[in-house]
């Protein structure tokens, strides 16, 4: 299916099953790509999370931090994903996600929870590293936030204007209990107010970020001890929507399938995250050989993301039949340099 879903670049089961290799024919493949979509036996735990996990260590090997960012999709027919990605070069990379039916609106908090469990488990075989998580408005719960620092983990996540803080450092005159709406700035680019109570149990940092290209100021929690370099972490949560873009227009149409079924859907967003890191690999390759970097990446360094360098080498290997490297391979020392 990994195959079939690169060359047809579409999640429909006929256009897989169409470009999967094989003699068999095209109705049967799709039968078979069902039946395979249906087995409560395949799982993330099997199929996708040794690899992951292997890539994660690489990443730990070359940066010494990891960065991951939680946020959430419409995919198939009336549901939403919510995924949970590790940040690497320009890119992020799948980790653990959870399809739910709901066409729109925010996921419980417990769904944000049972992700950050599943990221746990994952992260146990490596070496102690520091952790970073990056979340948009949805993400700024309390039990969420509690079990991120329960995890030793730091963050920065956006939170509503009318949050209710309470606070004692005297940042915020004549105002114990205080609403982000009601701050100003001023000539600054950012209002750093320590030491806040958002509930009983949790303790954090706020910071109010505004710049001349925001209609509002970002309202951010953080348990980073300097603000600028807490926005400049946060400014990197923005790389999930190139992930998500990847998945869907620019990849593999996930937005354009049928299913309405979350475990099946999980299981073909499994697929599409192997071809996603498949074709990473793939885009890696390229540095590796140079005819192939002379016949594919003939514009400037900057213009063209891994995924698209994947796509291009792909569809030049294929045409001139040559054959394709082990990428997964490649992807598991992923130390290269880009």
């Amino acid at each position: 299916m990994v195959s079939g879903l690169i060359a047809s670049q579409h999640v429909s089961l006929g256009k897989i099953a169409d470009n999967q290799p094989g003699k068999i024919y095209s109705l049967s493949q799709v039968k078979k790509n069902e039946r395979w979509l249906d087995n409560g036996l395949i799982n993330a735990d099997t199929f996708f999370t040794p690899l992951i996990i292997k890539i994660i260590h690489g990443i730990v090997l070359q940066e010494k931090e990891l960065i991951f960012v939680i946020d959430g999709s419409v995919v198939g027919r009336g549901c939403q994903t919510l995924m949970l990605s590790v940040l690497w070069k320009k890119k992020a990379l799948p980790v653990v996600w959870k399809t739910i039916q709901a066409p729109k609106g925010h996921f419980p908090e417990s769904d944000h929870l049972q992700l950050l469990k599943l990221l746990e488990g994952i992260l146990k075989p490596l070496p102690n590293v520091r952790c970073i998580m990056l979340g948009d408005g949805e993400y700024d719960g309390s039990q969420w936030i509690q079990q991120l620092q329960n995890m030793r983990f730091e963050y920065v996540l956006r939170t509503a204007k009318d949050t209710l803080l309470t606070n004692q450092s005297g940042v915020v005159p004549h105002q114990e209990v205080f609403q982000p709406k009601k701050l100003d700035v001023g000539d600054e680019s950012c209002l750093y107010i320590p030491d806040c109570q958002l509930s009983s149990q949790v303790k954090t940092h706020f910071i109010l970020w505004h710049e001349r290209a925001f209609k509002d100021p970002i309202c951010l929690l953080t348990n980073q001890e300097i603000g600028q370099m807490a926005i400049g972490y946060y400014r990197k949560r923005f790389k999930i929507e190139t992930l998500f873009k990847d998945f869907k227009s620019e990849g593999f149409n996930i937005q354009k399938s049928k299913m309405t079924d979350p475990e099946r859907l999980n299981r073909l967003i499994m697929v599409c995250a192997l071809a996603y890191l498949w074709l990473i690999g793939m885009g890696l390759t390229i540095f590796a050989k140079k005819s192939w970097k002379k016949r594919v990446y003939k514009i400037q360094k900057d213009t063209l993301n891994l995924f698209t360098l994947g796509k291009r080498l792909y569809k030049y290997l294929i045409k001139n039949n040559l054959q394709i490297p082990d990428v997964f391979e490649i992807l598991k020392l992923i130390k290269v340099s880009v």
